[in-house]
């Protein structure tokens, strides 16, 4: 029983160095995850419309955020945003610590953007996409962009 936990501790401080470790960037990239189906504009979490399109993207450079989002006392500033199919989303990160904004369903986030930084999205389909911290999931979370 003890070995268990043993096993069970180390794997939950490697899972936790994993999320907190290594070198923070502001540079933003879209996750190779597959998209769910799931979103429409009915509510539902995260996701691509029907068709399987990508939820969303890294925003090509020089492009202008229509929307701003700022991480500031490891909360977000909008439980939600509104947007149009080719908007551009920014988050930026007032805090010393890293942070995300990655879709729930895993179809597409911004990498960890470092404290000072920014990290842009363009949303390519319409839905409604829920969205949380990868760093700190626990509490931030349950936030969502609307996408018509």
């Amino acid at each position: 029983m003890r070995r268990l936990g043993i096993t069970f501790a180390s794997a939950t401080l490697a899972a936790t160095l994993a999320a907190c470790g290594g070198a923070a960037t502001s540079t933003p990239s879209a996750s190779s995850a597959a998209p769910s189906t799931a979103a429409s504009s009915g509510g539902a979490s995260g996701g691509a419309s029907a068709g399987g399109a990508k939820a969303c993207a890294k925003a090509p450079d020089g492009a202008a955020a229509r929307s701003t989002v700022e991480i500031k006392n490891s909360s977000y500033s909008m439980p939600a945003v509104q947007a149009a199919v080719g908007d551009v989303v920014a988050w930026t990160n007032s805090d010393s610590i890293p942070h995300t904004a990655t879709m729930d369903d895993g179809s597409c986030d911004t990498g960890q953007i470092a404290g000072g930084g920014t990290a842009m999205l363009v949303f390519t389909a319409p839905g409604t996409y829920t969205y949380h911290c990868t760093v700190h999931p626990a509490t931030m979370k349950d936030v969502t962009v609307e996408v018509k």
